[in-house]
């Protein structure tokens, strides 16, 4: 396993679930072929399990791969985010709630340990099944 699925410590609309690969880097091009398979596989279970539970219709995968792209965090991450009708007014909202998801220090925009806590229990329980 090349690949490990962190909570997201701001309350994303849409559930936002990251996945990240074990080795920390910078930009997509710089992780080898056998990390960039897993990292999708990953992204790939945990979106059955994310959709299925938060009740979603579809799925919403990005990578901010740069600067220029959105990228804050320097290291590759996927963000899953299970989606239904109706959840931005416009569709590609989404994109801007990502584009500023970890630029705002409101406290209230940022979850505690406690609920990733709890909100991992819960998921960890689908990855039996799936």
């Amino acid at each position: 396993m090349l690949t490990f699925n962190p909570n997201s410590l701001y309350r994303f609309p849409s559930k936002n679930v990251l996945v990240c690969p074990l080795r920390p880097v910078e930009r997509f091009r710089d992780l080898c072929p056998e990390e960039v398979a897993d990292l999708f596989c990953t992204a790939q279970r945990v979106g059955n399990v994310v959709e299925k539970h938060f009740c979603g219709t579809s799925l919403t995968i990005s990578i901010q791969d740069g600067p220029e792209a959105g990228q804050t965090v320097k290291h590759v991450h996927v963000h899953v985010l299970p989606r239904r009708a109706g959840d931005f007014s416009r569709n590609d909202d989404v994109y801007e709630e990502l584009q500023r998801h970890d630029k705002e220090d409101s406290s209230d925009k940022w979850r505690t340990e406690e609920e990733m806590a709890a909100e991992a229990a819960i998921l960890k329980k689908y990855f039996g099944e799936n």
